[in-house]
């Protein structure tokens, strides 16, 4: 894409001239304002929310340890459908207030910069949260444990646990960053002209492949930039932490008025963005015949996406465990393999798309162009840098002796893998196979731009439903399929608990 786009007739940067568009410059700042407002906000919640459930008593603790995680199956769009139905111009909470203090026009509108702030914030401080979280984990306590001898509560988080907490915090200030940056369909719905929306227009709408390419270089050169601060700042600290060793860890006993300040602080981020999205789609889909008649005209494409998302994620995390190994046990090679993992999530999903359709829409490689195989390398693409992460986190747990013991009774590196690695790996690789699914579950863009003739996804069928104004259809479909997610993830968390139950 890069270099095709620098062909025209002749060598050329013409298409590289629409960075002096004062508009382009426009759309450049919506997207800094979008990606910085949603950070902060999103460390502004996640942060204290992570130290709440982690190190204090605070009650229901344990319900919102779980519930806290729930926003992020939920994919960031339907939260914007969501929040549409509440507050466009005729939502339910404007239209309501017009008519009770007699307004001619509404107080609020989603539509907006600040509505996809609040939308993506809702949909990533729980990103936030787990970076910190799995942060507070793996801090030694004996360090604190020491300090509690000479120094107050206060002085110790302030001179030991923020300082070890860090590297946590600006990676998931990163990690949302990226996230938000690079997020098409929030912007979409809320009708923001962005990075991804415009790279999408120019090349979907207006056939400009060449431009497209041009507008997606910058954003894919700060991406991958800002992939490589993640790396630098965690070093080999690991993002997700399976394991919890807190009942060991210093926990702070508040008093009445601090546990019931901080309950209704979590209460109330769980209702934002659990309660109220579920609630109004309750709501919007109406009767049980709407559901009839999603399930009877849907059923195609949600058996479609569950088998696509299943296939994908099984090609997803066996490619993730033995690029695991390889950086975890190769060290000559490990920061080089691991800078290339990372790299995957820095490119766009439209950008992705794109390009996917540059390198396979020829016909010697229609077969796989006009199959289904498309999408699941798609999925493969966009979503392996997560399972990988989390992969690579469990297998930093696992001792180099108990390998080389094995290796003592058999050098068949793959008789080790089946009898160590991965029996000692299964939590780790339980919860990627998880995350990989409901990702390509929930994938939106990249299929959009992909999808063979014929064939449609669960998301993608949602959005073509609400671009033709079937609003009730398209809350029932939601509902189904954050119903699906829920009831897998329930079944994932079962098995997960058991695991460690039984390790």
């Amino acid at each position: 894409m890069f270099f095709s786009s620098f062909w025209s007739d002749g060598l050329t940067i013409s298409h590289y001239s629409c960075f002096l568009n004062p508009r382009y410059l426009k759309i450049a700042l919506n997207s800094l304002i979008i990606a910085f407002g949603t950070t902060f906000f999103s460390l502004l919640i996640g942060t204290p929310q992570a130290f709440l459930l982690q190190r204090t008593k605070v009650s229901w603790r344990n319900f919102f340890k779980v519930a806290y995680l729930i926003p992020l199956l939920i994919p960031p769009y339907i939260h914007a459908i969501v929040w549409t139905y509440l507050l466009s111009k005729k939502g339910i909470i404007n239209q309501y207030l017009i008519k009770f203090f007699h307004l001619k026009q509404p107080l609020f509108s989603i539509y907006g910069i600040p509505g996809v702030i609040f939308v993506l914030t809702l949909a990533y401080s729980p990103l936030a949260t787990a970076l910190v979280i799995s942060g507070l984990k793996s801090i030694d306590y004996s360090l604190e444990e020491v300090a509690l001898l000479y120094h107050t509560p206060f002085q110790i988080f302030k001179k030991i646990t923020l300082p070890l907490l860090t590297p946590h915090i600006f990676s998931g200030a990163i990690f949302v960053f990226v996230f938000s940056i690079i997020n098409f369909g929030v912007p979409d719905f809320l009708r923001v002209s962005v990075y991804p929306t415009e790279i999408f227009v120019q090349f979907s709408a207006y056939y400009n492949e060449k431009t497209a390419t041009a507008l997606s270089v910058p954003l894919v050169i700060f991406t991958i930039f800002l992939i490589i601060l993640i790396k630098r700042f965690m070093q080999n600290r690991p993002y997700i932490t399976i394991t919890s060793d807190f009942k060991y860890a210093l926990c702070y006993k508040l008093d009445r008025k601090l546990n019931t300040l901080a309950f209704l602080f979590l209460f109330l981020l769980f209702f934002l963005s659990t309660i109220i999205p579920i609630a109004v789609l309750i709501k919007k889909s109406g009767s049980w015949s709407n559901y009839c008649r999603v399930l009877l005209n849907s059923s195609y494409q949600i058996s479609y996406s569950l088998i696509l998302s299943f296939l994908g994620t099984i090609i997803m995390v066996i490619l993730s465990f033995f690029i695991s190994c390889f950086i975890e046990r190769i060290k000559s090679l490990s920061n080089v393999l691991e800078y290339a993992s990372l790299i995957p999530f820095a490119i766009p999903a439209t950008v992705l798309g794109i390009g996917l359709i540059k390198v396979w829409n020829h016909s010697i490689t229609q077969f796989v162009y006009n199959s289904s195989i498309i999408i699941l390398i798609a999925y493969i693409a966009h979503f392996i840098p997560f399972t990988t992460r989390i992969i690579i986190s469990e297998l930093k747990r696992i001792s180099l002796e108990m390998e080389e013991a094995a290796f003592l009774i058999s050098s068949n590196w793959f008789y080790v893998i089946r009898k160590i690695i991965v029996p000692l790996s299964y939590p780790g690789l339980l919860i990627s196979f998880f995350i990989g699914f409901i990702l390509c579950f929930g994938d939106l863009v990249t299929s959009l731009l992909i999808i063979p003739p014929g064939r449609e996804t669960v998301p993608i069928k949602a959005y073509n439903l609400m671009h033709y104004g079937a609003e009730h259809l398209v809350s029932a479909l939601c509902l189904i399929l954050i119903l699906i997610i829920l009831i897998i993830g329930s079944f994932f968390y079962i098995c997960y608990q058991k695991i460690v139950k039984y390790d």
